[in-house]
């Protein structure tokens, strides 16, 4: 189990503070939802937990130890998607799964199981920029977890899905409650339905943290 602390964290872009002094923390796995508006912070306190973005000011533990100083340490704890794609466009499904695997020497069986789970054995050979956007978030989601971390972080996981693709995407959060899962996204039904807290940002702040 992961303990994350996010303390007095502040980003700043040149002149603009992405957050400033946000401090929550999470001592009990569960789906939390990171709420706000448009520039509000939202990704940018994701990638801060991916350790993608180093804070200006602050500090991240994560089970009482400086995330950002012992990175090597949490890689294999953490999976991370992105609002924008990690899939390579000329590989194949398949091809990109085994590319990310070899990061955490994941055997293939496992890319198998991926593959499988996520009911993308039709299209394992079929290039991603071929994919429709339902089955590019199913991958990226595969890819995210192919290591199986024990922490996700989930950047607009609901965005642009068909009935079918968002089905799937909440029947399959549903089943991971065992873990630390950060879900940044502007729809509150979605994460009303699967969510037990919403931190809300608003220009860098945390403005609340509440149960749901």
């Amino acid at each position: 189990m992961l303990n994350v602390e996010v303390l007095n964290v502040s980003k700043r872009y040149g002149y603009q503070w992405a957050l400033r002094s946000v401090t929550f923390s999470v001592e009990n796995q569960g789906l939390i939802a990171i709420l706000g508006p448009n520039g509000a912070g939202k990704s940018t306190l994701l990638k801060t937990l991916a350790t993608h973005v180093t804070p200006t000011t602050g500090v991240i533990k994560v089970n009482g130890l400086n995330l950002h100083g012992n990175m090597e340490k949490f890689k294999e704890k953490i999976g991370f998607l992105a609002h924008e794609s990690y899939l390579y466009d000329e590989l194949t499904v398949k091809e990109n799964l085994l590319f990310y695997a070899s990061f955490f020497s994941v055997k293939e069986s496992r890319v198998e199981e991926e593959i499988e789970f996520f009911k993308l054995g039709r299209y394992s050979d079929t290039q991603v920029k071929k994919l429709s956007h339902g089955l590019r978030k199913r991958a990226e989601i595969a890819r995210s977890i192919i290591h199986e971390p024990e922490m996700l972080l989930l950047d607009e996981p609901f965005s642009g899905l068909d009935k079918e693709s968002l089905s799937f995407m909440i029947n399959y959060l549903e089943m991971q409650r065992g873990k630390t899962i950060f879900i940044c996204s502007h729809s509150f039904e979605n994460v009303e339905k699967i969510c037990e807290r919403a931190i809300y940002l608003k220009n860098g702040l945390l403005m609340e943290d509440k149960k749901l």
